[in-house]
């Protein structure tokens, strides 16, 4: 895809002449099209392209801002806090959240949900050590940075999970520190789980009583919840706060997440009357108005029967995906339950049209919705005829 860059974008001094502005308009329409015909491709990313909101463009004619806390009004009107709510309650739902218990907002992304529960954890436990797998997303040792907590990466497994035994170890060392622990559900690597429920057996064999456990759940949240062998992964299984995202298994034309903690945890950090009116309990204060609509619509069109069945579909296309690069030669690896099929990375053209993210000559397949067999058939295919060509 060709973007201009440069000169071409350049933001003058003086107002765009009519003819200009018409030749804005072409340019962006251009680079739209583009970006739409590039979805044919994306395969090697953990986000849905199966979406289309086009009904809601008039939203994008008013300046709407959920400001403040998600749960009350504010001296500004234009907000979208009540389809906030719903999404809220629905994924509270999903995550085993008692009735009435959990509090929770849309942000702007795993990153943010990410730092809203590391930030709660840190303010119920000022001296708390962050343990994190290897494995863990790159925003957790920026956070650590962001809180000035002082991290410790943990070793993981075969499959790339967390060790426990190393990270009992960990917490053992430090025994009159409190733990503030990131358990990984679908790492970006291989979209391997962490064991939640042995996490709180090591900090309870450990005598860690003081405690903040916060599951990243963005990538693989909505898999351990809603697969055919559901895995345990949030609050019913020991989970104080989850972050899971919005533009991933659901699909959104910006990134989004939602993240979810308890009342009586985020009472610590509330402020009261501070955002126009109402209480801020959030990072960010002023929140996109857009998202909570745009997920409300598509769960509404789904129901948790459609996303169930949208994760099963994403899960057999990976089962077909491993079968089908296992019979070109590239040697797939995919562990059962997830949508990532890793396997030996084809030549640089070739990862460049697919969109294949390459790590140590291992390439990354991630069946989202959006992908189909179709999909994998033409990338083995040009997989098989770049083999062809070098025999």
């Amino acid at each position: 895809m060709s973007i201009p860059t440069g000169g071409d974008l350049t933001i003058g001094e003086q107002p765009r002449t009519a003819q200009g502005v018409e030749q804005d308009r072409e340019l962006l329409t251009g680079i739209a099209e583009e970006m739409r015909l590039a979805r044919d491709h994306m395969v090697g990313f953990p986000v849905n392209l199966d979406f289309d909101h086009q009904d809601l463009a008039p939203f994008l004619a008013v300046h709407g801002n959920n400001v403040g806390s998600p749960n009350e009004p504010s001296e500004y009107h234009l907000h979208s806090k009540q389809f906030e709510r719903c999404v809220v309650d629905f994924f509270a739902d999903l995550a085993g959240a008692p009735a009435g218990v959990a509090f929770g907002y849309v942000t702007s992304g795993g990153t943010e949900s990410n730092l809203f529960g590391l930030y709660l954890g840190r303010e119920r436990h000022p001296d708390a050590v962050l343990y994190a797998s290897t494995a863990a997303h790159y925003s957790i040792p920026k956070i650590a940075r962001l809180l000035r907590v002082e991290h410790v990466p943990v070793d993981v497994d075969a499959e790339g999970a967390v060790d426990l035994s190393a990270l009992g170890a960990e917490v053992a060392s430090r025994p009159d520190r409190a733990a503030l622990v990131v358990v990984t559900v679908g790492t970006t690597g291989g979209g391997a789980v962490d064991d939640l429920p042995g996490v709180g057996r090591t900090l309870a064999e450990a005598g860690v009583r003081r405690r903040h456990v916060h599951v990243d759940g963005a990538f693989g949240g909505l898999l351990a919840a809603l697969a055919p062998r559901p895995r345990p992964w949030a609050f019913d299984a020991g989970a104080d706060s989850v972050a899971i995202s919005g533009h991933k298994m659901i699909g959104s034309p910006m990134p989004c997440g939602i993240v979810l903690a308890r009342q009586h945890d985020v009472e610590r950090i509330r402020v009261p009357g501070a955002a126009v009116g109402s209480d801020d309990d959030t990072i960010g204060g002023s929140r996109d108005v857009l998202a909570p609509i745009l997920l409300w619509q598509e769960l509404r069109r789904l129901g948790r029967q459609g996303l169930a069945e949208r994760v099963r579909n994403c899960l057999r296309t990976a089962d077909y995906a491993t079968e089908r690069l296992r019979a070109c030669g590239a040697r797939p690896s995919h562990l059962a339950g997830t949508n990532t099929v890793l396997f030996d990375a084809p030549h640089r053209t070739v990862c460049d049209r697919w969109n294949l993210l390459h790590v140590k000559g291992r390439a990354h397949l991630i069946t989202m919705p959006h992908v189909t067999r179709e999909h994998v058939d033409r990338l083995c295919a040009e997989i098989a005829g770049e083999a062809a060509a070098e025999d």
